[in-house]
């Protein structure tokens, strides 16, 4: 029964494709047809929801602009264009020649004089309508109710789908909520076009955000040919345009809520049935995407020299947008997109006037951790955004589909406050976000963010200053005591006591001790086999109110599937990589732990080096080894 289901999909897929390419010739003129100096009009929202009528004119036909794919150059004669030129948010305009639909208005070059445009042919538009489209290439989307029988084509199951180009999740603990959007970033081809020819920018419409964190983002969405500029919010989902047409304004919701983030484009050609065709180039360039769309309207159009955009926000929530390619984007208003609910609650910030955020956000292999990452630098900024001492307890629970809720409890201190970069890449949330959208085990994703954060605002920290023995060369298989200086603010340093044990293999060597905060070490943990695997690395590690000497030692050893192997002589090292040539097999640096459990959160690191001999003093002496 799948399989016919699954075949029902594919030749009702193609018979859309075909009932809209084989419409009569009349609606559609080729590139081919098209000559210097024809004249016509394109359609685009100026103000509010209804398109207006702007005057084009043919100056010629550039070939092979784009990988088969031809580009119109036009002149928009307008009061409005005339100082504007090309405007970003006009992307997808339809332009129509001799009465039938020509493209969409889509490139233009920066800081040019004249109201010149590019314009993609409709040929490469409708093409990009022949790829399939299956509710399993958007993990959590699903159907909206429909009459119309092909409907029914529509069937959810696990899928291996990804976004091509993007690197697999590589398990590491470093955290960086921009790494998987700068990859896509790297894989996007370039705006740039002949004689600086560019695509009319995608502007993003941001609301809720503080000018410093609007920055941050600004800047890693730049590469991906969006440009991000404040608006506003449009405070409800349910108001505006029911449908899309030629002409109208299109939104991409990354975010709505307390927070916005709002793609605007311009759409080109309602097709037959549940699709529809925009922009007229990539939004991001992502392939198979899933993001949600709207019907948007316009506020303004705001002019400059550098570059013009529409001021717009998204009015009624209507589709996801599945092909984000070359030439186009698609909307299927048949499929209601994945949205993740963020609620951020700040405690211990006295007085602030808002304390609790409630964002939705696109649920997205590559945006989704940048966009919760600027959620919640966003809250803390607006929140407690004190550049002073902080010591944070941050409670999170991350929903992981398949996985249930997740719960995190990490505590840590920043002498740069709660909303700078050295207090949030202390938390795992982020690590752990990145492992369930991109593990290579299962296609799984994020269902929901919940952060409780508490602060409180003193350097009630103790700091490790500095860590001493009574021998810097000791004997193998020696229980050896470090002595560690301890600084609180306003009190007198205290020393802590550690004892640790010299491990036998150790001698004749140097052994590297390393003492630190416990948040700040890393634990040698078996190759993982399972997305359970990466949340169990997440959850239990080291807390920042453990003191941890970390002894180096001088063996190295493997990671398994499953297993640890540690303190390997040089030939059984070598005998092992040579049966095994997973990456995931490198050699590390064999360490063992000793936590010591402190009262309050530990900062600060200090180092020793300890020479061990070839065999115990007493040994060489000749007496009894007590």
């Amino acid at each position: 029964m799948k399989r016919l289901l699954s075949g029902l999909c594919f030749v009702l897929s193609a018979s859309l494709v075909g009932a809209v390419l084989a419409q009569s010739t009349s609606s559609f003129i080729s590139v081919d047809e098209i000559h210097p100096g024809m004249k016509g009009y394109g359609l685009t929202v100026l103000r509010g929801t209804e398109p207006e009528r702007f005057d084009v004119e043919v100056i010629d036909v550039l070939r092979n602009f784009r990988p088969s794919q031809d580009l119109i150059l036009l002149r928009t004669p307008h009061p409005l264009l005339d100082r504007a030129r090309a405007v970003a948010g006009m992307s997808g305009s339809p332009i129509y020649l001799d009465g039938r639909l020509a493209g969409a208005y889509a490139y233009g070059w920066p800081y040019g004089t004249d109201p010149v445009v590019g314009v993609t042919p409709i040929s490469n538009m409708l093409a990009e309508l022949k790829r399939p489209v299956r509710l399993e290439m958007f993990p959590g989307a699903k159907p909206l109710p429909s009459k119309d029988p092909r409907a029914s084509r529509i069937k959810s199951k696990p899928s291996n789908a990804r976004l091509a180009g993007l690197p697999p999740f590589e398990g590491e603990h470093e955290v960086d909520a921009f790494s998987t959007i700068r990859a896509l970033a790297e894989k996007r081809t370039s705006t740039e076009g002949p004689v600086g020819l560019r695509a009319a920018t995608t502007p993003v419409m941001l609301g809720g955000l503080t000018d410093s964190v609007a920055k941050m983002l600004s800047d890693e969405l730049a590469p991906l040919g969006l440009v991000v500029t404040q608006a506003g919010s449009s405070g409800s989902a349910n108001r505006g345009p029911r449908r899309f047409e030629n002409g109208s304004a299109i939104a991409v919701v990354l975010a709505r809520g307390d927070v916005s983030m709002t793609g605007i484009g311009t759409v080109t050609y309602v097709a037959r049935g549940d699709r529809t065709l925009a922009f007229g180039h990539p939004m991001i360039n992502a392939g198979a995407t899933g993001l949600p769309t709207a019907t948007a309207r316009v506020l303004h159009v705001f002019v400059s020299d550098f570059r013009s955009f529409k001021i717009a926000e998204a009015a009624r929530n209507l589709g996801t947008l599945v092909q984000d390619r070359q030439s186009a984007i698609v909307v299927d208003t048949d499929i209601e997109a994945a949205r993740i609910p963020v609620h951020v609650r700040v405690h211990g910030a006295e007085g602030a006037p808002k304390t609790e955020w409630k964002v939705e956000i696109a649920s997205h292999r590559a945006l989704t951790p940048t966009i919760a990452f600027v959620v919640i630098t966003n809250a803390l900024k607006s929140t407690a955004g004190d550049v002073d001492d902080v010591v944070f307890r941050a409670r999170s629970k991350i929903g992981i589909e398949g996985h249930g809720v997740v719960s995190l409890d990490e505590q840590g201190f920043s002498p740069m406050g709660a909303a700078s970069p050295i207090a949030l890449s202390q938390l795992q949330m982020f690590w752990l976000m990145e492992a369930a959208f991109a593990n290579p085990f299962e296609v799984s994703r994020i269902t929901s963010i919940e952060l409780d954060l508490d602060l409180e605002f003193s350097r009630d920290v103790l700091q490790i200053s500095d860590a001493s023995v009574a021998f810097d060369e000791v004997d193998p298989g020696q229980e050896v005591t470090i002595y560690v200086r301890l600084r609180q603010v306003g009190r007198e340093d205290t020393t802590r006591a550690v004892k640790v044990r010299i491990p036998e293999a150790a001698a004749g060597q140097m052994v590297n001790v390393a003492i630190g905060a416990g948040n700040n070490v890393a634990i040698e943990r078996p190759r993982p086999a399972s997305l359970d695997d990466l949340i169990e690395q997440a959850t239990e590690r080291f807390p920042a109110t453990s003191m941890v000497v970390s002894l180096q030692m001088p063996s190295r050893g493997l990671r398994f599937q499953g297993h640890v192997v540690d303190s390997l002589p040089a030939s059984a090292l070598n005998s092992l990589q040579l049966v095994s040539t997973s990456e995931d097999s490198r050699p590390f640096v064999t360490r063992s732990h000793t936590e010591v459990k402190m009262p309050q959160v530990v900062t600060g690191t200090a180092n020793l080096r300890l020479r061990v001999r070839e065999i115990a003093l007493d040994q060489f002496l000749g007496k009894p080894n007590q």
